[in-house]
């Protein structure tokens, strides 16, 4: 049907476009300004005209995790739309989080209609129509949309659409911002459907040759060369190029804890494991490439050594998005990780790497014991192991029991721990939506603190799963509160009165939501775990409630602290 398309309206038009252009969902959270959009939908599926599947959103931050979750599989960009400004601001943090783990993600906001005559198809028919008309609606996103234009005339909706489906994916991708008035939706199309190809995007760009060997010859000659990343395994060649780098040279690799990566197996003898041994690598190393990494060291707890060579590998080095990052660099190389590891471990001269850290001892772990007390995160992520198979892949939002999943937490294959690197809690739920959708065959696990399933409005994401067809289970490290808030005022104030109580002002919940009764009235398996004895039995309940296609929530009480 779609060769002999003729749309009727502009709504229908944009519709086809996104379709045209490989968009496969788009997450769309209604409004006044979204009916021309409504119908178009129900009039181009009556007719059998391919668009993009309409998932309703109930809230608009959810629908845009859910879309960066499927640009982090796929690497295709979906779309979102929202209500005007007000839709706009309820994306809230998952914009920052889109910005900075460069996530290609189209977000389509209507716009207050022009029209006011009674004549006017789609004009202002409603009180909200003057409120919501702001002096500058993409002034909300400035600050975090890679790209944003207005589409005022049917004219230039396929250059605008080609355009933004193009910025979103191409160079350092992010998130493009399109706003468009009901009133023009509802305008008869251009004559011109307009051109879908010739959008084309740059390939990942690699480091010129002499760059590239000197790296290689950097690595062997180093007796102490480590590697630290964050987003370079996501990806199966960055994941193998990092793993053979690890193998040929003795390099130490850290994936931060932070990341929502695992760019090395967990088990492989060159991975750094614990925040401990990360800092006293960091001080140590003659040579560190940084590849991929927004923030490689905290300056305060470690710093490389004076006569360090350091090499920083980035599609942007400079980061310029960042106005106070001061990271020193011998070597800058605006360059994609993946693709300047695999060139490097191409030109490596013969090395030993038994020989590299041939001093170092890892830091011992703690003494095994009879646990006793409320149940630690560590035997959550004990439990996991014990639960999960090779290929499940778990989202990170733990936030404080970030560095405990990041050591115990056993990966081997790539892609199998997701998450966004960035600062803005609420990804974990939707986020994992997404990733469910662009990988139906795997179970998806967020481990996540009771804050940041809180943050993820669960009632919206898990709303979200089960319209999507696209069951979660959520993990919750419940410690009563938000320890992320707490630390702070103990580390600035450690003789302070916060310190002696072992408390600080609004982070303890005295009335917490019961988060499984919240599962279960959004239809998901629900269950509070309370006994390390229940831990892995209510476990394996969730995950068999998964496979059946049902979401799930265990809600571990863990010790408060």
């Amino acid at each position: 049907m779609d060769d002999d398309f003729r749309p009727k309206t502009t709504a229908e038009h944009l519709l086809w476009l996104l379709h045209q252009h490989g968009v496969e969902h788009l997450f769309l959270n209604p409004g006044t300004d979204s009916a021309p959009l409504q119908e178009a939908a129900a009039a181009l599926t009556a007719a059998r005209v391919g668009i993009p599947r309409v998932i309703p959103c109930t809230f608009e931050s959810v629908a845009l995790a859910a879309a960066h979750g499927y640009w982090q599989v796929t690497g295709r960009p979906q779309c979102v739309f929202v209500h005007v400004d007000v839709g706009t601001q309820n994306l809230g943090a998952m914009m920052h989080n889109a910005l900075r783990d460069r996530a290609g993600v189209v977000v389509i906001a209507g716009k207050t209609p022009y029209g006011e005559e009674p004549d006017s198809p789609g004009g202002r028919s409603h009180v909200i129509h003057w409120q919501q008309d702001v002096p500058d609606q993409a002034g909300i996103v400035r600050g975090y949309a890679k790209w944003t234009l207005e589409v005022t005339r049917p004219g230039m909706l396929a250059r605008a659409v080609g355009r933004a489906v193009q910025v979103a994916r191409g160079g350092i991708p992010g998130p493009a911002y399109l706003m468009v008035s009901r009133d023009v939706l509802m305008d008869p199309p251009d004559d011109r459907l307009g051109r879908t190809a010739g959008y084309a995007v740059p390939r990942p760009p690699a480091a010129d040759q002499e760059t590239a060997l000197l790296i290689a010859e950097l690595l062997a000659g180093a007796e102490r060369p480590l590697l630290i990343t964050a987003k370079t395994g996501r990806r199966e060649d960055g994941f193998a190029a990092v793993t053979r780098l690890a193998d040929l040279t003795g390099t130490r690799v850290l994936d931060t804890p932070e990341s929502g990566c695992v760019s090395i197996a967990t088990s492989h003898p060159m991975r750094v494991r614990s925040a401990a041994t990360a800092r006293h690598l960091v001080q140590k190393a003659d040579v560190i490439l940084v590849a991929d990494c927004d923030v490689p060291w905290i300056p305060r707890f470690a710093r490389p050594r004076e006569d360090a060579t350091i090499v920083h590998i980035d599609a942007d080095p400079l980061r310029a998005d960042m106005p106070l990052r001061a990271f020193p660099a011998d070597v800058a190389v605006a360059a994609d990780g993946a693709v300047v590891l695999a060139q490097v471990a191409e030109l490596l001269p013969e090395c030993d790497p038994s020989a590299k850290w041939a001093d170092l001892t890892d830091e011992p772990g703690a003494p095994a014991g009879v646990p006793e007390g409320p149940i630690a995160a560590g035997e959550v992520v004990e439990a996991l192991n014990t639960v999960l198979r090779d290929d499940d892949i778990v989202i990170q939002e733990a936030v404080t029991n970030a560095d405990t999943l990041h050591e115990i937490l056993r990966r081997t294959l790539p892609a199998t721990v997701r998450g966004t690197g960035s600062p803005g809690l609420g990804w974990g739920l939707g986020g994992a939506v997404g990733i469910k959708l662009a990988s139906p065959d795997r179970r998806v696990v967020a481990v996540v603190g009771d804050g940041s399933f809180m943050f993820a409005v669960p009632t919206a994401a898990l709303c979200l799963a089960a319209e999507a067809d696209a069951p979660i289970l959520a993990v919750v490290l419940n410690n009563d509160g938000y320890r992320a808030s707490r630390l702070p005022v103990f580390e600035l104030f450690p003789d302070g009165v916060s310190a002696a109580q072992g408390d600080a002002v609004g982070t303890r919940f005295r009335r917490p939501p019961d988060l499984a009764a919240v599962a279960r009235a959004c239809h998901a398996h629900g269950e509070t775990v309370d006994e390390r004895v229940d831990l892995v039995p209510a476990l394996r309940r969730a995950l068999k409630s998964l496979e059946a296609g049902r979401s799930a929530v265990v809600d571990v009480r863990i010790a408060p602290n």
